[in-house]
């Protein structure tokens, strides 16, 4: 086939419907299908085949112009693209706070210049609640596509022209390369090895390998090709139910479904797996399967920012409903007619220009929000307990008390309660869920005559010998953080009680965050007596020095952002009573859960009673806003703790005076 036009294959466009659908069904919230998000990489292997044997099908007849490649890219992934982005400026202003629709504008910038990618890893998590707010989130993958077009052609003139015979040796090379980078990065940066070209190129270049003369020249007997075909589909359905949210992802994780892809498509000859994905309902989703993706998630997005609150599984059905409508009409009447061959030359100026005034446009669109500050006359940003709320939230993160490296935090800043130097010294440590306790152990600490110094981390929750997983960044130093707090404690012969606290919830059940020893990925129960074993050896050294330890169980986490919440509320004039409370149930079993794993020479100090009523908890009380965000504590929430703390200190100050 390497010779002539790639015949069209039905059963591609049937693995773009089985592609698209989890994605649509996983941002739709349906958890059944845990790794839907794994339809992109899917698609990956999908685009790099296509292109891969339409370029070298052009070459090979002496077809092949590079500006044409750009023309067809542009007038294939621009129109659908540019009218999604015109749909989502118009949601974003009649739903979108200034704050909002600022952040917005940044990332329609990025996607109009196929840099969104670059953005959103600057920018968020792709698996943080927070990330369910950003509209255009999902064009970060079209921003890994478009980049690799953009050196794909060049690499693959270069190799057909001089480098043949070697092809497949050198792409199979580049291939290993990139997937090597991407699992040594991945407990480095997850988020670089997810968003970023270098550490995706290898599912595109799978693709691509599968288009390469010397394999497509494969002959596959018809038994070999059933067994194969089937053996994809099973890998590609064991990664929509197996891979989830914890999986260390993408990196080696990413093979199976990738590998899936590529076993279907490099059969070229009809098979049962074939003939089920070109069934009419399958290869029309994988016809509309661009538009689908474009659209259904901003839809998902604006409704839930307009709903303010998690939507329901009617809404959600229904979305998934209106997506499908919307994307058959932007396919038949915007990709469609966009797609048709200009038949002269001359034609790709008449595309080019219109296309780099859309770009110019959108941007120019972008800009004069930016400029515009969100453009307030439009509504409300948040009241006065918002907007100081948001400034104390701001000053709590650039806390030099909330160290970002190795080091432990020594100015003055973080020494809290009594000024008194000599005063009876406590230890508040942790990560930043300890720091949201300090100004409740400031106030405590005052009318103690207690001495309170502070020593947090962003991240690195009071767990020494351990490493808390998945890594980041932000959690590389916390071992040498954590084993400088403990010598430092032990040195210090005025501590008599060390509080420690953290975000409790993330280790001590089923969630995001493990406990390891030794940076392998534990299981569930492994973790857990990780997290039981470093407190107990903790708090077993610290009572060799006649130092008592003491947990904070964990505080309540709103579903959302509290100040987002409000914000919304406040710029939509509605009820804020969605952002005002939340139910109990789940933070009173999370704190027996923690309760449950402390080793008996550790007290606990439970604030959950102090924070909740048996049914509910509040996030707001009259015009105190008890939250920074979504997880931190704001300093009216630390009012309510503070007479807990009064209570812990009494005995600490006898102990201290004694020795």
């Amino acid at each position: 086939m390497a010779g002539g036009q790639m015949k069209f294959r039905a059963d591609i466009n049937g693995l773009r419907a089985v592609a698209v659908l989890p994605v649509v069904l996983y941002h739709a919230g349906f958890s059944w299908i845990s790794g839907g998000f794994v339809g992109v990489d899917i698609f990956f292997v999908i685009s790099g085949f296509l292109i891969t044997s339409d370029i070298i099908d052009r070459i090979d007849k002496g077809e092949f112009s590079l500006v044409e490649f750009y023309h067809r890219r542009v007038r294939r992934i621009f129109p659908a693209l540019f009218a999604m982005l015109a749909a989502c400026f118009v949601m974003a202003w009649l739903v979108l706070p200034p704050g909002e629709l600022i952040a917005f504008a940044k990332s329609a910038i990025a996607a109009a210049f196929s840099a969104a990618n670059l953005y959103f890893y600057r920018n968020t998590d792709y698996f943080t609640e927070a990330a369910t707010s950003l509209p255009l989130l999902h064009t970060w993958s079209l921003a890994v596509e478009e980049q690799f077009y953009l050196l794909w052609p060049l690499a693959l003139m270069a190799l057909m022209r001089w480098l043949r015979p070697w092809s497949l040796i050198i792409v199979a090379g580049l291939c290993v390369m990139s997937i090597d980078i991407a699992q040594r990065l991945l407990p480095i940066s997850q988020p670089f090895v997810f968003y970023m070209l270098p550490t995706r190129a290898w599912e595109l270049l799978i693709g691509g390998l599968l288009a390469l003369p010397a394999v497509r020249a494969v002959n596959i007997g018809h038994g070999a090709a059933e067994f194969l075909s089937a053996c994809g589909l099973a890998l590609i359905i064991a990664s929509l139910f197996l891979i989830n949210d914890d999986t260390p992802f993408p990196g080696l994780h990413a093979l199976p479904p990738c590998l899936g892809a590529a076993l279907i498509i490099g059969i070229h000859r009809e098979t049962m797996v074939s003939k089920a994905l070109s069934i009419c309902p399958a290869a029309f989703i994988g016809l509309i399967s661009y538009s689908l993706y474009l659209w259904h998630w901003p839809l998902l997005v604006f409704a839930g920012i307009y709903q303010n609150r998690d939507l329901l599984v009617s809404e959600r059905v229904s979305i998934v409903v209106a997506a499908l409508l919307i994307s058959t009409l932007s396919w038949r009447f915007v990709e469609r007619p966009f797609r048709q061959k200009p038949g002269i030359s001359t034609a790709l100026w008449k595309w080019m220009v219109p296309a780099a005034g859309v770009t110019v446009a959108a941007c120019g669109l972008s800009l004069v929000i930016i400029k515009g500050v969100g453009f307030p006359g439009r509504g409300p940003d948040g009241g006065p307990s918002v907007q100081a709320v948001r400034a104390e939230s701001a000053k709590f993160q650039a806390s030099s008390c909330l160290e970002r490296g190795a080091l432990i935090p020594n100015t003055r800043e973080c020494i809290i309660g009594s000024d008194n130097d000599e005063a009876p010294t406590v230890v508040l440590w942790g990560d930043s869920h300890a720091a949201h306790l300090a100004s409740a152990l400031d106030e405590a600490a005052k009318v103690a005559g207690i001495r309170v110094r502070q020593i947090t981390k962003v991240g690195c929750a009071p767990l020494p010998g351990m490493r808390m997983l998945p890594p980041s960044p932000m959690r590389a130093d916390c071992p040498a953080f954590n084993s400088a707090a403990l010598q430092s404690i032990l040195e210090d012969p005025h501590v008599s009680l060390v509080i420690m606290a953290g975000r409790w919830n993330t280790y001590s059940r089923q969630g995001k965050s493990l406990v390891s020893k030794d940076g392998e990925w534990p299981s569930d129960e492994t973790s857990k007596a990780n997290f039981t074993s470093s407190i107990k050896d903790t708090a077993s050294k610290l009572a060799a020095h006649e130092i008592k330890t003491a947990v904070v169980g964990p505080a309540p986490e709103p579903p959302t952002d509290v100040l987002t919440c409000l914000i919304r509320a406040n710029f939509l004039k509605e009820d804020d009573a969605p952002c005002s409370r939340m139910p109990a149930a789940q933070h009173w079993r999370n704190n027996q859960v923690l309760a449950a794993l402390l080793p008996p020479n550790v007290e606990f100090i439970p604030i959950i009673p102090a924070l909740c009523k048996p049914g509910e908890c509040p996030l707001k009380v009259g015009d105190d806003i008890l939250y920074l965000d979504a997880t931190h504590l704001s300093r009216a929430g630390g009012h309510i703790l503070a007479p807990l703390f009064a209570k812990a200190f009494s005995p600490a100050a006898g102990n201290l005076a004694a020795k």
